[in-house]
């Protein structure tokens, strides 16, 4: 009898194992500052579908040396072009799954305009009220590096580096969170983050020319391995005339052509 019972509860821990291995859901690493229209698209996707998606985010170096290290993910948005370039020439990638998801757009933010101006070409780098701008870090995150750029260009980068008064993310969703606390007065983040209409923000947004920061292309790949039907499914349902209208409201510049998935 209990040889029988026995049995029964291997072949029950074999087939649970079975189906476990073959779930049909999608896992996508996602940069922070692509979290929110993500999470939105996703959830929308998993109503219509009934497949769900699980996101991770952080910055786009984090997530990359995860993916090296072997994450079970099936897709990564990166906030840049190099990480998922670097992938494919690793040969970590779907052949001919790189593309442009979206185009990202840098602005300075200040919660309280009447202590500190978010207008960076006024912007006095020894008022006293101003004690930090927040940005992301170049070593992580894409947008670290288009931040540095547009300081060097208002000619405030080092002054504020000599006063101490730069606080740097990881990625920009900390730049972000170093702003609305309150610990930072200015704030150099994606737009995304002062159009999200979930979290209306107060205060001044000072738009950024594109043309004096670096292209913030963002690319997103298929991991090797991972272009399951569902992935397809949802790559497809990303790319809809739907979808495309929501993240161009959310604050995105769009490329001006997708490759289609097969």
């Amino acid at each position: 009898m209990h040889k029988k019972i026995l049995f029964f509860l291997v072949l029950w821990g074999a087939t649970f194992s079975l189906h476990a291995s073959v779930s049909e859901s999608v896992r996508i690493a996602v940069a922070s500052n692509f979290l929110a229209p993500l999470k939105k698209m996703a959830n929308e996707f998993t109503q219509q579908t009934g497949i769900p998606v699980y996101l991770s985010n952080g910055a786009s170096g984090m997530l990359y040396a995860k993916i090296k290290r072997g994450a079970p993910y099936d897709l990564f948005f990166s906030a840049d072009s190099r990480r998922p370039l670097l992938l494919e020439k690793e040969g970590l990638i779907e052949e001919g799954s790189r593309f442009t998801y979206v185009i990202g757009r840098l602005v300075a933010w200040s919660p309280d305009e009447a202590k500190v101006s978010a207008d960076l070409s006024k912007l006095d780098p020894y008022n006293p009220a101003l004690r930090y701008l927040a940005m992301a870090n170049p070593k992580t995150a894409p947008y670290g590096v288009a931040a540095i750029a547009v300081l060097k260009h208002y000619g405030v980068y080092e002054s504020l580096l000599a006063q101490k008064k730069i606080a740097r993310g990881e990625s920009v969703g900390k730049a972000y969170q170093y702003t609305v606390t309150g610990n930072a007065q200015i704030g150099l983040v994606a737009q995304s983050y002062v159009l999200n209409p979930k979290h209306p923000v107060k205060g001044q947004i000072f738009e950024i020319p594109s043309n004096i920061y670096p292209p913030l292309n963002q690319q997103a790949i298929i991991i090797k391995g991972k272009k399951t039907a569902e992935v397809v499914q949802f790559l497809r349902f990303f790319r809809s005339d739907y979808a495309q209208n929501k993240i161009r409201s959310l604050g995105y510049d769009l490329p001006l052509t997708q490759k289609d998935v097969q």
